[in-house]
């Protein structure tokens, strides 16, 4: 099997995050909900999680916030705010859905794709309160200078909310540094751990109060059980239930492993299989590929003139190359590349593929259209 779908959860996992997930089901009680053994190895291992992250996305553990995935995560970050905020036309339903639920958006354009940050900054005015954007596209794999966005966001004094789904553990990321107040990961992808698992990062501004927090679901937190309001203290506020105990160890092994590894080093070997694939492929007959040139995660999206995504998925699928085709949950972006209605096939590689096996799928994509 050639397993080209990264973008959508990494496969296989390295053998320390299933190691650990074995682990945490050997040792695991539930943190914060006892003295004996079983809960304080719980606490103490989730602890250590928020230390990598922290070590990670460059913030302080009290300052990462687990959730079930990004999209729960982006679900938190956007209920924290009260007016307009501005988005783009590159989001995926995680980022849409959610503010198409609450109102009061503005979306930037992206024409053929290409979305300017200099243009999202332009579009922020005075009823702006936040600004939220991906930090790569699902789609075309492209990387947004956050940066430069967060930098305008802090100067105009509003909030600055980064979709990281495509890049965390990927692509270098220093919240601090990149003005951003608040990040959601998920923790399957880049990250290489178990799915289910994922989160929300928080700034310093946040996590020391600047900006005030309020609870996106009340429940049990195992601190404060005598009053009925959720705790105001993190990550409490935004933690409620039992958490997956088990896929956060995993979680924690993944993050220690890509640390280990180098995210820089992990970000160059997919642009180098990246490339690897695009040159294979630049020579067939009515290949469409979408922003070919631009500087990205290991993610490609094309299509084959006369041949509709969905038929050469399936093609591929017989041949066992793993892809995606359709509207990748990012319905905007496929208006803006102009495949609104066809979609597209999605390659997307990742830490575990080998050149060889670009090589092989290229082999085998132009086996299939001959």
């Amino acid at each position: 099997m050639l397993y080209f779908d990264h973008a959508a959860t990494s496969f296989p996992k390295p053998q320390c995050v299933i190691e650990a997930c074995v682990d945490a089901m050997e040792h695991a009680g539930n943190p914060g909900r006892g003295a004996h053994w079983p809960a304080l190895w719980s606490a103490r291992m989730l602890y250590h999680t928020r230390e990598v992250l922290g070590k990670l996305f460059g913030c302080e553990p009290s300052g990462v916030v687990f959730a079930q995935n990004a999209t729960m995560a982006l679900n938190e970050a956007i209920a924290q705010i009260d007016g307009e905020i501005l988005t783009t036309a590159m989001e995926h339903n995680s980022v849409l859905r959610p503010l198409y639920r609450r109102g009061n958006y503005r979306i930037v354009d992206a024409p053929g794709g290409f979305l300017d940050t200099g243009s999202i900054i332009k579009a922020i005015t005075p009823e702006t309160k936040a600004v939220v954007m991906t930090h790569a596209s699902n789609l075309t794999g492209e990387i947004y200078d956050i940066a430069a966005v967060g930098r305008a966001c802090r100067e105009m004094g509003i909030v600055f909310i980064v979709d990281a789904a495509q890049t965390a553990g990927v692509v270098p990321i220093d919240v601090e540094a990149m003005y951003v107040d608040m990040l959601a990961f998920s923790g399957h992808k880049g990250i290489l751990g178990p799915t289910g698992t994922g989160g929300l990062v928080l700034g310093s501004r946040m996590v020391h109060g600047e900006m005030p927090l309020r609870p996106f679901l009340c429940g049990g937190t195992g601190s404060q059980s005598h009053s009925l309001r959720q705790p105001c203290e993190l990550p409490d506020i935004l933690e409620a239930g039992t958490q997956n105990v088990h896929g956060l160890a995993g979680l924690g092994a993944g993050a220690a492993y890509v640390l280990d590894i180098g995210v820089e080093n992990i970000l160059a070997y997919e642009q180098r299989l990246v490339q690897l694939f695009i040159d294979g492929i630049r020579d067939i007959p009515g290949m469409v590929l979408y922003r070919p040139d631009c500087r990205r995660v290991g993610t490609v999206a094309l299509n084959v003139e006369g041949v509709s995504s969905s038929d050469l998925c399936e093609w591929l699928a017989m041949e066992d190359v793993c892809v995606r085709s359709g509207a990748h949950c990012a319905p905007l972006a496929h208006e803006a590349i102009g495949t609104g209605d066809g979609g597209a096939v999605r390659f997307s590689f990742g830490w575990s593929t080998t050149e060889q096996e670009v090589l092989e799928g290229i082999g085998i994509l132009k086996r299939v259209l001959e």
